[in-house]
């Protein structure tokens, strides 16, 4: 009996390895590809320093320093769950946003966050950080313009306010930023004031910390 649970155990750590490989291939895969995104795309080096800065103060002030997931929010969500009945959600590094973005559903389950964590992982163990960054930039969601979705900041850019991103005053990308939260709820054509107000909160923060990219 004790013969076959050292089998058992084996089994299971063949399997768990196996499927992280299969997991890191399917990573690879499609972060190996170019943006697929309409319309404009820009080069980590063409975003502005001050959206850069703005969009990790809000979103992952710790990027520049976790390997993709932050061990503390994950612990804290768990607690919440298990705990107080509190939904699965938030605790997401910029890396983790991406991959769900790209690779995963929005069903909140344990499962389904385990395996953004792990993909999370995987993915900052091949790629940069400045190609994440810039990737997430690139394709994150921020409207819809008559069903069409609306991909990255720089397209977003153009939507919003006929312009580059360059171009654009502290205001204007902090309301970008702002959208992140939940583009159609700050719609800023049906909700104005709730945009109004969470711009406003993004700028007080954006000027409160120490800029993490310089």
């Amino acid at each position: 009996m004790h013969k076959w649970l050292k089998y058992l155990a084996l089994l299971n750590i063949v399997a768990v390895v196996l499927y992280i490989v299969y997991l890191n291939n399917v990573v690879i895969k499609s972060f190996s590809k170019p943006i697929t995104t309409e319309g404009y795309t820009y080069s980590y080096e063409s975003q502005p320093i001050e959206l850069i800065n703005m969009l990790l103060i809000i979103e992952d002030q710790a990027f520049f320093k976790h390997i993709g997931i932050d061990f503390k929010e994950i612990l804290r969500v768990i607690r919440d769950h298990y705990l107080y009945q509190k939904p699965i959600r938030g605790a997401s590094t910029i890396t983790q946003q991406l991959i769900k973005n790209t690779l995963l559903s929005r069903e909140q389950t344990m499962s389904r966050k385990l395996k953004e964590a792990i993909m999370a992982t995987l993915l900052e163990l091949s790629f940069e950080k400045e190609y994440i960054l810039n990737r997430y930039m690139n394709t994150v969601y921020l409207g819809q313009d008559k069903g069409k979705s609306i991909n990255g900041f720089a397209n977003a850019s153009y939507f919003y306010f006929s312009k580059p991103i360059e171009s654009l005053s502290l205001e204007e990308m902090a309301s970008l930023v702002a959208l992140l939260k939940g583009p159609s709820y700050f719609n800023p054509d049906k909700y104005p004031e709730r945009l109004r107000k969470r711009t406003k909160l993004v700028l007080s923060l954006y000027k409160k910390y120490k800029k993490i990219v310089n």
